[in-house]
């Protein structure tokens, strides 16, 4: 009797050491991964309070002189006002495009059976292993025989295209896990499937929208080729774009290109953090099926 009680307390503790063990080892992965994260953040903030001369001789130390004067510099030296909204009104129209197409189609995908649904389930997912930079010449192409250059709202399109596949990925599965019974007593009240749609399933996917309107969001502010491309006109040039004018051949700010830089991701920063516990739950939610 004493025996097994050993082997058992014996047991418990090795689980509670091996635990202990796998433990630190997460938390010191974490701790790498967040300094590898800061860091650049951190030379990147020193370095937009520098001097030019200081930057070059003292390129990865701090400031020995904080120049808050760059950022003034490049808030109004450059039309970054103007490249802040431009890279608004593309972001947002290409989260109004996502989500109005994504919704319904994962709708259908999770809550209807018929015939080919998983051949065009497996249509919409395919899209997710091909990148947007990998189709630039196509939609170059494309662009330029309709003459649709230097248009926001094309390039909306393209970026609200490319979240549909993730996006259905996401949502589909969201609504999968939401309880068949609801749409069942919802039928014998008298509720059309438009009203199911609207009244049932999008408020209670709620988490799920929102979690592919942040995703579509984080890809559509940073993304640089694809408007470098379809861009030209500096009236219509989104923040990305906007920043590289901090470098040309006979003059480079980098100090300025620091603050500006800074200017463009302490946005997404807040926007992110504020929205990292919607983005988890809505992730969760959506893993589950059945």
């Amino acid at each position: 009797m004493f025996s097994k009680k050993r082997k058992v307390d014996d047991y418990s503790g090795q689980t509670l050491i091996r635990n202990k063990g796998v433990l630190v080892l997460m938390y010191v992965a974490l701790t790498l991964a967040a300094i590898c994260v800061i860091l650049p953040l951190l030379w990147l903030l020193f370095t937009s309070l520098k001097t030019r001369e200081d930057l070059t001789l003292n390129t990865w130390g701090l400031p020995r002189e904080w120049v808050f004067s760059n950022y003034v510099k490049a808030w109004s030296g450059s039309r970054i006002p103007l490249y802040m909204f431009n890279s608004i009104r593309a972001t947002l129209l290409s989260i109004v495009i996502t989500v109005v197409l994504v919704t319904p189609v994962s709708f259908i995908l999770a809550r209807f059976r018929f015939k080919g649904k998983q051949i065009l389930y497996f249509f919409f997912i395919a899209g997710m292993m091909v990148p947007i930079h990998s189709t630039i010449i196509p939609i170059y192409t494309m662009v330029g025989r309709f003459n649709m250059y230097n248009n926001l709202e094309i390039l909306s399109l393209i970026y609200g295209a490319f979240r549909i596949p993730v996006s259905i990925f996401i949502l589909e599965g969201f609504m999968t896990a939401i309880p068949k019974e609801l749409e069942e007593c919802a039928v014998i009240d008298g509720c059309s499937l438009s009203r199911i749609f609207l009244n049932i399933i999008i408020p209670l996917s709620k988490d799920g929208i929102v979690t592919i309107a942040i995703l579509t969001v984080l890809s559509s502010w940073n993304e640089l080729l694809l408007s470098m491309l379809l861009l030209s006109d500096p009236l219509k040039k989104t923040l990305p774009i906007g920043l590289m004018g901090f470098i040309t051949e006979y003059n480079s700010e980098y100090t300025q290109l620091a603050a500006g830089i800074m200017i463009a991701i302490i946005p997404t920063i807040i926007f992110y953090a504020l929205a990292q516990e919607k983005i988890e739950k809505g992730m969760i939610a959506g893993a589950v099926k059945g």
